[in-house]
């Protein structure tokens, strides 16, 4: 099944297709042209990316705002939540704006919203800076956040 980016429709690049581990042990499809990433728990195979995947697909369920994005995997209209994570020494990131469906537990994490907490790109290469950013989700998903 191709699925397609909710930001620009070009064909998201399937986890098993990537050159990067990450993308195949999180379920991460990526986009080549706007380096944006779909994380959906069903598919991550890391069961601490999975149930902390669930948790965050709960409060879309219940909350957030809407946006205008439709989901890339069940086409349901998706929401926008903050969730602030913290660094080792306790103290808190910049909040990050995520995308949810509240339908299927999908994720999108716009290249910005990552490259808040993520060293600066000095040439910019979509598929290169996708390949960095699969390191800071998955150091994210060891570490504790907070939806507000």
């Amino acid at each position: 099944m191709r699925v397609k980016c909710p930001r620009d429709a070009s064909v998201l690049v399937l986890p098993e297709d990537s050159d990067r581990s990450t993308f195949s042990r999180y379920g991460i499809h990526h986009c080549d042209e706007c380096s944006g990433m779909l994380l959906n728990a069903d598919t991550a195979s890391s069961t601490i990316s999975e149930k902390r995947l669930n948790i965050m697909h709960e409060s879309f369920e219940t909350g957030g705002d809407d946006v205008d994005l439709d989901c890339p995997l069940c086409d349901s209209h998706m929401r926008v939540r903050k969730i602030v994570f913290s660094r080792l020494d306790g103290s808190e990131m910049e909040p990050i704006e995520i995308d949810g469906c509240p339908d299927c537990s999908s994720f999108w994490f716009d290249a910005g919203e990552l490259q808040k907490i993520s060293p600066p790109v000095i040439e910019y290469n979509a598929h290169r800076e996708a390949n960095a950013l699969s390191i800071v989700i998955e150091m994210l998903m060891h570490l504790p956040f907070v939806i507000v």
